[in-house]
């Protein structure tokens, strides 16, 4: 994973730093618990929720589309309503 400085996309509410932050510490705990490379856990993680999502009958496709919208919400510059 890169640490590198770049320019992030809008954060109206203020919360953005706190989502990444928990993301953070659930890609350090899947390293922690599969010994993956740093660099590699993202992609592994994915890999391995689709393999989740195929065993739990749950869509992977539509949840990374709600994802996306959940994404867009967030990093919409005139948005001013809270989301959880």
């Amino acid at each position: 994973m890169s640490n590198t400085q770049q320019q992030l996309p809008p954060d109206p509410e203020g919360y953005n730093l706190s989502r990444a932050v928990r993301a953070g510490e659930a890609i350090d705990a899947y390293i922690a618990a599969t010994g993956t490379a740093a660099e590699d856990a993202l992609s592994d993680l994915l890999a391995d929720l689709l393999h989740w999502a195929d065993r739990h009958d749950d869509g992977f496709d539509e949840a990374l589309d709600q994802a996306r919208i959940h994404y867009a919400a967030e990093t919409t510059p005139d948005r001013k309503e809270p989301t959880v």
